[in-house]
């Protein structure tokens, strides 16, 4: 094959710890393996014999009586395969759990068995029956190939999966089971395809380890599939099919008109008609043709996966209006579950659905379904998603109004990603009330009847509201409050401001800063509740989410931003903070409903007075506020905001709550936990600034408080930005104790994280752990630049970057005269014997502190610095001695050195010279960095310097 035979010091060691698999190594979501399997031969980009099996498999149509488990990491049906780089449309029926380069010639174990054990059985019958729950299924085989602890080709890692084939002859599925899966730089591909690619899957995984926390049936490290090709109802679905109307076979065609018998209200309009569109949307007054999806398109649009899509290639688009007891009773409960609030009995559900539709441009199928629920006054819509393949075509999913002021779009990076996403945190399912009446989410407190509504007003705010309950924030006790109507509110003034920013100087809570125009619709009101109800409430949310914090609330203060438009019109948002809080204890709830996107400036999260405690929620958009929570409640937010300790308010994705030693705290989940010698630190350097991260979750697992960590100078703490404590200092106004220093090839500014060894008690001697981490940032003090003569003027820089250390830019530019206020540009020509100026400059440094020095200046007759043919112009900071022309104007006197010299060309050359000069960057503070050229002056003798990084810089004259 030509691959080069990769060497492992440890090959002989791994194959023997995959050698034996135990009971207690088996993932939770894995069948047993090892035992009585049968082992892959250890050969690269090998594969099983045909395996025949006693249970003919049905793969979408077709049925094998055979299968080969290949080693790297996929099943195939006819022939072994032996390809290591995965690509669709391979022409086979796969099977690809995990395709990539393997290598068991270094270590682990590829072992398959044919199952039919009464247990197995069982266990893969009741997983059929959970995930697809509509399917009547008893199994009567299992075919599980494993893959555990095989390293990849190119080391780095192993991968432990699983792929089990499930089926009893007619019904056929797939259980995909991940265990640990090491990161890697090949390329890889998860999935399953056909021989005609018509039905096909990939798993929408962002990285390979990925794969071992994702689903698509709310089982982490799992993904299930019905692959026999019968109708697949996933467990979201309403029945369809039977009795269903079935749209015409037509490219970009339509449903006729569809009369409801049960009037759908939309966003305050009533229609008694509406139509079935084949490109994936819902319209009312007319068909619509459109393939290519548009926001803004001028009507009433239900979408839920618009795109080109292609019905005379296969696949059925089908609706009915469903008045069955049975049927409105499932939609019933399901909108009672995801609206609680609001009191609700459907008479009408009217089921729309495309099943296993192609694309037009080939490359997979889809299925989805979308359901109106309504009542007369109510009306709500639920979006399914079954399997989506994966397209580069332009998609859409979400809905739109007349007038777009009612507008959402799913906030999905890629369309796969549709079928396990969800705003009420069942995947694959998205639900909206569209009536237009008051929507009020699941984890909303009740707002309006009793509520004090804010002015209609751009950029308003309430007046002060004062407090019954004092509430405490990080420290400090305020009795008013005000709500601005840009989405956030202040303590201590109204605050206008549209364009969200950090370090406003000011004690802020922003669940969503935006600019906000209530004058074009929309609610914004608040109350203070200690209604015992209320109470009751917000003192068990906060058990939930902080089980280790004794609390019961006495006041809640809520304020409700509901259906307000975007300043831009884009769309409206809805959504809540509530301030809980006792005498002692403080925390906040925000809460998100449906939330546009748009092109605005945004930000969510708190902040306080000198940035020490601050967090930004990190969502990609402001759509995903609807469902992204720190406490796993879709659409919620929680934090604990009066200072005190022990507070996980802020742990990320890659952190988790933990106690230790008494203390709570964020920990690192695995794989987590890089550079652990210095808690995984990432240094910045840029002209006299520095910074430095540490990883929080590590810090807390060595027993750092952040609380006590600071620079030289005490007064200069960390902030917490996305789980890491960050340090920064600069030249000016925020030294931090920060000294500069210069040695023989370098100019350094340097700086140490300290830890507080203050002691609580009065012992003399102490145990504690401290902390001494010193970081610098160094730039190098020689660097030479050359600059081309010729009739073209440009220009010239050296933008100079040292891994782990700083960067600083310098620019060569020739000027007219000698008051240098007029460069040359364009096109010019230079006469000989003409005097020029030339102007060398350093950017990027602190000019209080650092000048720049000219040490030797020469010409070429060839862009070669290091040419035999040169004519000094400075020799050692002076003038050539033989050449009466050249003056040194300025040197070492600030960051800009000058000098001038009459225009020469070289005898039997070129009309062309090339200038080039070696600088050297010199501290001011250590006294006089260039020498005098005085005659008679005593030039000092200068010691070698080890470092010279040399560089060209090209520019015309």
């Amino acid at each position: 094959m030509g691959k080069p035979a990769p060497l492992y010091v440890l090959a002989a060691l791994l194959s023997l710890l995959a050698s034996k698999v135990t009971d207690a190594q088996v993932p939770a979501n894995f069948l047993p393996y090892g035992y009585g399997d049968i082992v892959n031969p250890i050969s690269d980009d090998g594969s099983s014999e045909a395996i025949f099996l006693q249970q003919p498999f049905k793969y979408f149509g077709r049925t094998y009586n055979q299968i080969y488990v290949n080693n790297n990491g996929h099943l195939t049906f006819t022939q072994p395969l032996s390809a290591y780089v995965p690509y669709l449309n391979s022409g086979l029926d796969i099977i690809a759990p995990l395709w990539t380069d393997l290598y068991n010639v270094n270590g682990g174990t590829i072992s398959y068995r044919e199952d039919t054990s009464s247990a197995v059985l069982a266990q893969v019958t009741q997983a059929v029956h959970q995930y697809f729950p509509h399917v009547p299924f008893t199994a009567t085989s299992a075919f599980v190939a494993t893959w555990e602890s095989v390293p990849y080709y190119s080391g780095g890692g192993l991968v432990t999966f699983q792929v089990v084939l499930v089926s009893n002859g007619d019904r056929s599925f797939i259980l995909i089971n991940y265990g640990d899966i090491a990161e890697t730089g090949q390329v890889w591909l998860a999935g399953y395809n056909t021989v005609d690619s018509v039905n096909s899957f990939t798993i929408p995984a962002a990285s390979v380890p990925e794969l071992s926390s994702s689903s698509n049936i709310n089982v982490n490290g799992r993904w299930s599939f019905h692959v026999d090709g019968s109708l697949n109802l996933p467990a979201n679905f309403l029945p369809f099919g039977d009795g269903d109307v079935v749209n015409p076979i037509s490219d970009d065609g339509s449903s006729e008109a569809i009369y409801l018998q049960q009037p759908f209200k939309y966003f305050g309009r009533t229609y008694n008609q509406i139509y079935v569109n084949n490109n994936g949307h819902l319209t009312f007054t007319q068909p619509l043709s459109a393939y290519v999806p548009y926001l803004n398109a001028g009507i009433d649009i239900i979408a839920p996966l618009w795109t080109d899509l292609y019905n005379v290639n296969g696949g059925t688009i089908s609706y009915r209006e469903d008045t069955s007891s049975a049927v409105l009773a499932q939609v019933t409960q399901a909108v009672n579950q995801y609206f609680p609030n609001v009191p609700f009995t459907a008479t009408s559900a009217f089921v729309a659905t495309w099943d296993s539709v192609p694309y037009i441009t080939g490359g997979g199928v889809v299925t989805f379904q979308v359901v109106l629920v309504s009542n007369g006054d109510r009306s709500f819509i639920l979006i399914n998603y079954g399997d989506i393949a994966q397209t580069g075509q332009v998609w859409l999913a979400g809905y739109d109004t007349v007038d777009s002021v009612n507008s959402f779009t799913i906030p999905a990076a890629s369309a796969p990603e549709l079928s396990y996403s969800s705003n009420i945190n069942v995947n694959g399912r998205w639900s909206f009330r569209v009536d237009g009446s008051l929507n009020l989410p699941a984890n909303f407190l009740p707002f309006g009847d009793g509520d004090v509504v804010n002015p209609i007003s751009d950029d308003g705010s309430s007046g002060a509201i004062y407090l019954q309950q004092p509430f405490k924030y990080f420290g400090r006790t305020y009795n008013q409050i005000y709500v601005n109507n840009n989405g956030h509110l202040t303590f201590t003034l109204p605050l206008s401001a549209y364009v969200p920013y950090l370090n406003s100087g000011l004690d802020i809570i922003a669940p969503l800063w935006t600019d906000l125009n209530n004058r074009h619709g929309g609610t914004i009101s608040y109350r203070e509740d200690t209604s015992s109800a209320v109470l009751a409430q917000v003192t068990q949310a906060v058990h939930q989410y902080f089980p280790h914090v004794p609390f019961t609330a006495t006041s809640v203060f809520v304020a409700t931003w509901d259906s307000v438009p975007y300043y831009s019109g884009e769309g409206v948002v809805t959504f809540q903070v509530v301030l809980v809080s006792n005498d002692d204890r403080s925390f906040i709830l925000n809460n998100y409903g449906d939330i546009a996107q748009t092109g605005q400036v945004w930000l969510a999260g708190y902040d306080t007075v000198d940035s020490v405690n601050s967090f930004t929620i990190p969502a990609a958009s402001a759509p995903e506020l609807s469902y992204s929570s720190n406490i796993n409640v879709n659409g919620r937010w929680s934090f604990r905001v009066d200072g005190s300790a022990n507070s996980c308010d802020t742990c990320t994705e890659y952190e988790a709550c933990q106690e230790r030693s008494g203390v709570l705290g964020c920990v690192c989940l695995d794989g987590q936990r890089p550079n652990l010698e210095f808690f995984d630190a990432v240094e910045s350097c840029a002209s006299s600034t520095g910074s430095i991260s540490l990883s929080r979750c590590q810090l807390f697992e060595s027993g750092f408080s952040t609380e006590t960590l600071h620079l030289n100078d005490p007064s200069c703490r960390g902030t917490l930005e996305d789980g890491r404590l960050l340090f920064n200092f600069d030249n000016e106004d925020h030294i931090c104790g920060t000294t500069l220093t210069s040695n023989r090839t370098h100019f350094i500014y340097q700086n140490a994280i300290l830890s507080n060894l203050r002691s609580n008690d009065q012992s003399i001697i102490s145990r504690a752990r401290w902390m001494n981490i010193t970081f610098s940032c160094a730039y190098p003090l020689i660097q030479t630049l050359s600059m081309p003569m010729g009739i073209r003027a440009e220009g010239g820089v050296i933008s100079q970057e040292v891994p782990g250390q700083g960067r600083y830019e310098i620019h060569m530019v020739p000027y007219h005269d000698a008051q240098f206020t007029s460069p040359y540009e364009g096109e010019v020509e230079i006469q000989v014997n003409q005097q020029i100026y030339v102007a060398v400059e350093v950017l990027g440094v602190d000019e209080s502190q650092i000048a720049t020095v000219l040490d030797n200046c020469w010409a070429t007759p060839v862009n070669d610095i290091d040419h035999d043919i040169r004519w000094s112009l400075i020799i050692r900071e002076c003038p050539n001695p033989e050449d009466g022309t050249v003056e040194v104007l300025q040197n070492g006197n600030g960051t800009t050195s000058h000098f001038s010299f009459r225009m020469f060309t070289f005898s039997g050359n070129s009309d062309r010279i090339f200038l080039h000069c070696q600088v050297h960057l010199c501290l001011v503070n250590n006294g006089r960095c260039a020498q005098s050229c005085e005659v008679g002056y005593r030039r000092r003798r200068r010691r070698s310097l080890d470092f010279q990084h040399s560089a060209a810089v090209t520019m015309g004259l």
